[in-house]
């Protein structure tokens, strides 16, 4: 899968950067920092200090698409059940979600997976403006046992997912490989569809150095600020993707 002049299939993980500026003006200069630097740039719309103004969020957005030239932009608003700032009730979830595909100026809308129990025509309406869709799962408690996250997986595949995204917080080191291995037989059983794993905070770091080994695609690496723990400066973590990329 292409996305601009990005190949997710390549076998080298892509380093995505979260921008996580509350006011316009932070948001649009992080983003031309980072245009060119990062292989993908994610607007995390949940820290904008006007999350409830579907106006003012597109209106960033255009400028934001501007901003990022040719690397491709990634929409997300994480609710507050997996981690973000958006109230997971708000009615305006499903709507703000569909604005920005709207606008055409994403290239790929994070839409979590939980908010599509009885929405799921959520997803096609969302790809049917040209945008693909990162479907979601973020679990800060714990990492499930190994059935429930390859489910995961497979149901969000199913659900019609262009991308399909994983992240657990694991107690042990065995968490780790656990999840490592969910992602390594998924990659295998389904090479087509493209995958996103992490396993967070200190203990899961290792998670964000190997996806090419397993067969996660983007890993997310830290500029100014984190936007979920285990995430290292993603200068450093180019270097390590290279590193490993050219000893394969």
């Amino acid at each position: 899968m292409k996305i601009r002049n990005l190949d997710l299939n390549s076998g080298k993980p892509a380093v995505c950067v979260p921008v996580t500026e509350k006011d316009q003006e932070g948001i649009i200069e992080h983003i031309q920092e980072l245009a060119g630097s990062a292989d993908m740039i994610e607007w995390r719309i949940d820290y904008f200090e006007d999350i409830y103004s579907l106006e003012k969020i597109t209106a960033v957005l255009k400028k934001a698409r501007a901003a990022a030239k040719n690397t491709p932009l990634l929409g997300t608003i994480r609710t507050d059940l997996e981690g973000g700032n958006f109230p997971v009730k708000s009615l305006d979830y499903r709507e703000t979600i569909k604005g920005i595909a709207e606008t055409g100026c994403a290239d790929l809308i994070d839409i979590e997976y939980d908010t599509l129990v009885d929405d799921k025509g959520l997803i096609g309406e969302v790809e049917n403006c040209g945008v693909k869709t990162v479907i979601s799962h973020h679990d800060f408690n714990c990492t499930p046992d190994t059935k429930t996250m390859y489910d995961y997986l497979i149901s969000m595949k199913d659900a019609g997912a262009d991308i399909v995204k994983l992240a657990v917080m694991p107690k042990n080191p065995s968490d780790v490989l656990r999840l490592l291995q969910v992602t390594n037989d998924f990659h295998k059983n389904y090479p087509e569809t493209p995958l996103i794993t992490m396993s967070m905070g200190s203990i899961g770091t290792i998670s964000r150095l190997c996806g090419q080994t397993f067969g996660s695609c983007v890993t997310f690496g830290a500029d100014r600020e984190a936007s979920a723990p285990g995430q290292i400066d993603f200068e450093e973590l180019k270097e390590i993707v290279r590193i490993l990329d050219e000893a394969e």
